[in-house]
């Protein structure tokens, strides 16, 4: 019979990736639902948030969507970007904006280095800001090849952390 399984019963054993994701900004309960979800099933070892996007984890739609994987991932206020940045790059991370610009790489041709990744995640409908963008020396895009210009941010984190993962074991 062929029946749909659970992780746990093909030998799935949860395990942490050398990933934190950073989200500055994001204006959806949904979409940060869809976020935690992912991030919990890449093995996001921690997600960096700011006060106002934490405020969006006390909403029906968010607890909906999350299907409640934020109480498997170590979620962290921050107040200041810049401060945060600091903390991460000497803390060893890697920096990466997930952000189309003139200077971005396509993420499926992106050579990972082995260490810690901080991926940062920007608005919507804003993306990341130009200021915190001058001070992130990586960024990465997604090839897309229809009309339209843009992604979800959850789904762009889906297709991000898949990439990373499948080439840095992590």
């Amino acid at each position: 019979m062929n029946q749909q399984l659970e992780h746990h019963q093909v030998g799935h054993k949860p395990t942490k990736a050398k990933l934190t994701l950073v989200i500055p900004d994001l204006s959806s309960p949904a979409n940060l639902g869809s976020i935690f979800r992912i991030a919990d099933a890449f093995g996001v070892q921690s997600v960096f948030l700011t006060e106002d996007v934490q405020q969006l984890m006390q909403s029906n739609r968010f607890k909906r969507t999350s299907r409640s994987t934020e109480k498997y991932i170590s979620t962290k206020l921050f107040n200041s970007i810049e401060n945060l940045r600091e903390q991460l790059q000497d803390d060893g991370n890697q920096l990466i904006a997930l952000e189309l610009t003139k200077k971005s790489e396509n993420i499926s041709t992106y050579h990972f280095k082995n260490q810690n990744i901080a991926l940062i995640i920007g608005h919507e409908k804003m993306g990341l800001s130009e200021d915190l963008l001058k001070q992130i020396e990586t960024h990465l895009h997604i090839n897309m090849y229809g009309n339209n210009s843009s992604l979800n941010v959850a789904q762009s984190l889906g297709i991000a952390l898949y990439e990373i993962s499948k080439q840095s074991n992590v």
